[in-house]
């Protein structure tokens, strides 16, 4: 065996990747100074991060899904469909759900869709035990927060799936669709002819 070389740690002779004694990183990081060696660090924790959001079923995805969605898990994508105001507006006329507005309480006060329950998401333990017996497992729901960016009702769709919902629909860009198409509010409740 070769004796250590005044220029590095080890000689061609013990490095891992031959004689397998350090580990391929160790070796390697060894090697680099103090800034090379955090920047390293911080790009394999990356690449492991990127790797276990793939890996797991609840990861989120690095792109919009086809509908443009972000931040949604992919194990949701399919159970958490996106309906327009539009189509909102066909079931609210049908009465064919309950809709529940994921906003805070005192934006739900000023005005909201009428008929929808709220279960703001962000005060949702004090929330849930009060508003769980007027939620029928069974029943159908369309699910809105306040517009394009806001992920409170998305969230609380997950919640309510973990729970055993499965009727369960969000409003693509929430209560701002909604009152840009001029459906009914309780402080506007005649929709504009369209």
């Amino acid at each position: 065996m070769e004796k250590q070389s005044t220029e590095g740690r080890y000689s061609r002779a013990s490095c891992p990747l031959v004689c397998g004694s350090v580990s391929l990183v160790r070796w390697f990081l060894a090697r680099l100074p103090h800034a090379s060696r955090a920047a390293a660090l911080a790009a394999l924790a990356l690449i492991l991060a990127a790797v276990s959001n793939a890996a797991h079923p609840l990861g989120l995805r690095w792109l919009p899904t086809p509908d443009g969605r972000i931040g949604i898990p992919r194990a949701y994508e399919s159970r958490l469909p996106e309906i327009n105001a539009a189509e909102a507006f066909s079931i609210f006329q049908s009465g064919k759900a309950i809709f529940l507005d994921s906003r805070d309480a005192k934006d739900f006060a000023k005005d909201h869709i009428p008929g929808a329950l709220n279960l703001p998401m962000r005060k949702w333990a004090e929330a849930w035990p009060k508003m769980q017996s007027q939620l029928p497992p069974e029943a159908s729901y369309v699910l809105y927060c306040y517009g394009a960016h806001c992920g409170l009702s998305t969230r609380q769709g997950k919640r309510l799936i973990a729970l055993g919902y499965r009727n369960l629909l969000v409003l693509d860009y929430g209560w701002k669709a909604w009152t840009a198409a001029g459906y009914p509010t309780i402080r506007h409740p005649r929709p504009e002819a369209h």
